[in-house]
C-alpha cells in the first residue's frame, strides 16, 4: 500500500517536468557581413522619434551611422599619439562626416516603439581624411622659407594688365621666387608695360622683369564631396633689363578642392600652388651671378601617394612622373592594395612637379583630385576606358 502511494506520489510531482519543452540551446550569432567594397563600413545607428517626425529621427539616425563610418577609418589612419596631438582636427572631420563619405547605401531602415533605425554601408574617403589630418598638422608648424641669396640673380614682377586677378597673384610670386632663391620684387601698379618693367628691374639692379597676366575661375561644388573646386592660370612674359626684349615666356594653371564653406579661401590656395609651379620654372630662365644656369637647390625627396585600383597603372604613373623635366628619378617604395608610393627626386617644389604630371600624363591613364600636403602629393590614378582590359567602353573606367 505504501509502496503504491509513494508511486503516485512520484508521478504527481513527475508530471510538470514531463510537460515541459526541453530548453533549447540560443540561436548562433548571425554571420558579420563583410563590406562589399575597400575602405567601406557597415554601420547600425538609432534615433527616437520626437513628435512624430520619422524624417527627422531618420537624418539624426544617418548622422550618426556616417559619423561611426568615419570613426572606424580615423582609428586605423590615426594612432593614439596623433589623436591625442590632432584632437581638435578630428573634431572637426567629425562634425562634417558626410563630406568624407561619397557614397553610401542603405540595406534596412524602419521606426518600430517609437525608435528609428537605419542600418547602412558607408564608403569613407580615406585619402581626404589623410590629407585633413595633415592639413592639421602642418598648419601648426608652417615650413621655413628660405631667403634669397646675396649675389643671386634677380626678378621684378609686375602686372601685365591693371585686372585684380593679376594684380593679386604678384605677391605670392615673389614670395614663391624668393623661397626658390630668387631675389625678386613686386613692381608698381603703373609698370605694366615691358619697356617700364625692364626699366625699373635696372634701377633696381635685377636682371630681368616679369610680366604677368591671371584669372581664378569658380568651377563649382564637385558632386557628392561637400567641396567645390577652384582652377586659375597664369601666363608670365620674362623680359631682360633694361632692354625689354623677351626672354621666354611661361604659362600653368592649377585647380584645389576646399570645403564648399571656405570657397572664399580657394582663390588664395589657387594662387599659392600656381606660384609655386612658376617659381621653380621661372628660376631655371635666370642666369646665375656666374652666369652659368640658374638657380637650383640640392635634390629633394617628394612622394607622390597615389590611389589606385589597376596594377597596370603604376608603371604609367612612373613613366609619366619621370617624364617632367624636374625630376631626376622616380621609384616605386611601397605596394598595398589600392594604394601606391613613389618616391620622387627633383630640384622643384611638390607643387611644381605635380602641376608637371598633369601636364605630361599620357593617354593610358586618367589623374583626379591632384593635390599637394607638404612634400607629399596626392593622386587618384585609373586606367582610362579605352586601355583597360575587358572594357567595351566607358562605363568600363571605375
Amino acid at each position: 500500500m505504501k509502496r503504491g502511494i509513494l508511486s503516485a506520489a512520484f508521478l504527481l510531482l513527475s508530471a510538470p517536468a514531463f510537460g515541459q519543452a526541453p530548453p533549447t540551446a540560443p540561436p548562433p550569432p548571425a554571420p558579420t557581413e563583410a563590406p562589399s567594397t575597400p575602405g567601406a563600413h557597415i554601420v547600425t545607428a538609432q534615433a527616437p522619434v520626437v513628435g512624430g517626425n520619422a524624417a527627422g529621427a531618420r537624418e539624426r539616425a544617418l548622422d550618426d551611422a556616417l559619423k561611426q563610418a568615419v570613426n572606424q577609418s580615423l582609428a586605423t589612419l590615426v594612432d593614439p599619439q596623433t589623436r591625442a596631438a590632432q584632437a581638435k582636427t578630428l573634431k572637426a572631420i567629425e562634425a562634417k562626416a558626410r563630406s568624407f563619405v561619397p557614397r553610401y547605401r542603405t540595406l534596412e531602415e524602419g521606426e518600430a516603439n517609437g525608435i528609428y533605425t537605419i542600418r547602412l554601408e558607408a564608403e569613407v574617403d580615406e585619402i581626404a581624411l589623410r590629407r585633413k589630418i595633415e592639413r592639421g598638422a602642418g598648419a601648426a608648424t608652417p615650413p621655413p622659407v628660405t631667403p634669397a641669396k646675396l649675389g643671386a640673380p634677380g626678378m621684378l614682377v609686375a602686372a601685365a594688365d591693371k585686372g585684380e586677378a593679376s594684380a593679386a597673384f604678384v605677391p605670392g610670386l615673389v614670395t614663391a621666387l624668393s623661397s626658390a632663391g630668387v631675389r625678386a620684387r613686386a613692381g608698381d601698379p603703373g609698370e605694366t608695360s615691358a619697356s617700364a618693367a625692364a626699366q625699373a628691374a635696372a634701377r633696381a639692379s635685377l636682371e630681368q622683369a616679369a610680366l604677368v597676366t591671371s584669372e581664378v575661375v569658380p568651377e563649382g561644388l564637385v558632386r557628392g564631396t561637400g567641396r567645390v573646386a577652384v582652377s586659375c592660370r597664369a601666363n608670365v612674359r620674362l623680359v631682360a633689363a633694361p632692354a625689354g626684349s623677351t626672354v621666354a615666356e611661361r604659362a600653368a594653371t592649377a585647380r584645389v578642392f576646399v570645403e564648399a564653406d571656405k570657397a572664399a579661401d580657394g582663390a588664395a590656395q589657387c594662387r599659392t600652388q600656381l606660384g609655386m609651379d612658376l617659381a621653380a620654372r621661372l628660376a631655371g630662365v635666370l642666369p646665375s651671378s656666374s652666369g652659368t644656369a640658374g638657380a637650383t637647390g640640392d635634390l629633394r625627396a617628394v612622394t607622390v601617394d597615389a590611389d589606385v585600383i589597376e596594377p597596370a597603372v603604376i608603371p604609367e604613373l612612373i613613366k609619366s612622373l619621370r617624364g617632367i623635366g624636374v625630376v631626376s628619378a622616380a621609384e616605386v617604395t611601397r605596394v598595398v592594395a589600392g594604394h601606391a608610393e613613389i618616391r620622387v627626386r627633383t630640384r622643384a617644389a611638390p607643387a611644381a612637379v605635380a602641376a608637371g604630371l598633369s601636364r605630361v600624363v599620357g593617354s593610358v591613364i586618367t589623374l583626379s583630385d591632384v593635390q599637394t600636403s607638404g612634400d607629399t602629393i596626392h593622386v587618384r590614378a585609373r586606367l582610362r576606358a579605352a586601355a583597360a582590359p575587358g572594357t567595351g567602353g566607358p562605363g568600363g573606367n571605375p
